[in-house]
């Protein structure tokens, strides 16, 4: 086996935390939610709106880069 294989480029790896980043950040979304439907505060709701606002604001999804947002 090639040692070179086990490794990814950074595009790749760029691709594989995004992903890790958007199943968490899901995640987290559903449990604001679930707890929302539990509790019915809907300061909840609220979060999880600003969670996902955060995530594209900081995520360029069309070329899988991290944008900080000091470049926004």
């Amino acid at each position: 086996m090639n040692e070179l294989s086990r490794f990814c480029n950074n595009t790749q790896l760029e691709k594989l935390i995004m992903d890790v980043t958007c199943h968490d950040l899901n995640v987290q979304i559903q449990k604001l939610v679930s707890d929302y439907h539990k509790t019915g505060d809907e300061q909840l709701l609220e979060d999880a709106a600003y969670l996902r606002s955060e995530y594209e604001t900081w995520w360029d999804e069309g070329i899988a880069e991290f944008v900080p947002p000091a470049q926004l």
